[in-house]
């Protein structure tokens, strides 16, 4: 009686000890739990791509960086799991995102550029204001249009530029802030900049000439897009 007990006690144990064996073990679950996780989020970022665009690039940004924040999320899914593999999923999704970086870049070198012919224009239009007569309703006249210029250029030069590189230097940072560090430093002092035109214009040739410089970078990105292609 006891032998039998005796081998029924090795024989459970043996089964026990082959279960294990058998199943996952701790760290390939927390790879399937990472993986599915991750998943999740490369669909969605996906999706966003796949259905939220329309084409014209300023209308698409914002769901262009919300893809991108979701695959910063992702990645980060592996990060925090000490998961040290390389993800295909990631992979697609951040070689997808990057065929906009050249996009965004040149759409931001022309909206300095017209930031530049925008304020160049305002500072012109003070300037030929005809000098009106020594007269208390005539300066208030004059001082009133001042005002309203003033007013207007604020208004114009936002509305077409400013916030929009601010979005582009968002997305580019997502992407890789420091590959992107010149072009995104300068949209951080863009208004810096225009500040100074308005009272040196003729800074306004250098100025150029710095973002035609930049802008090259983007040109190169969009050629060797265009031979993947």
């Amino acid at each position: 009686m006891t032998r039998r007990l005796i081998l029924t006690f090795f024989s459970a144990c043996l089964l026990i000890a082959c279960t294990k064996e058998n199943g996952p073990t701790e760290s390939q679950i927390k790879l399937s739990e990472a993986k599915i996780a991750q998943a999740e989020l490369v669909d969605k970022a996906n999706h966003i791509l796949d259905t939220k665009l329309t084409g014209v690039f300023l209308n698409d940004l914002n769901h262009i960086s919300y893809a991108s924040e979701i695959a910063l999320r992702a990645e980060e899914v592996f990060t925090d799991a000490k998961i040290n593999i390389e993800s295909e999923n990631i992979t697609a999704l951040n070689e997808r995102l990057t065929t906009y970086v050249s996009k965004a870049g040149l759409k931001a070198i022309e909206l300095l550029h017209e930031s530049v012919d925008t304020t160049v224009k305002f500072k012109k239009n003070i300037e030929d204001m005809p000098l009106q007569p020594l007269s208390s309703n005539s300066t208030s006249t004059s001082d009133g249009m001042v005002k309203f210029l003033v007013e207007q250029y604020s208004v114009d030069i936002t509305a077409c530029c400013i916030s929009h590189l601010k979005d582009i230097s968002i997305f580019l940072g997502q992407v890789d802030e420091f590959e992107h560090y010149a072009l995104r430093r300068m949209i951080a002092n863009v208004e810096l900049t225009l500040s100074d035109l308005i009272k040196n214009p003729k800074h306004a040739k250098k100025y150029t000439n710095e973002i035609n410089t930049i802008g090259e970078q983007y040109k190169y990105y969009q050629s060797e897009l265009a031979l993947k292609h």
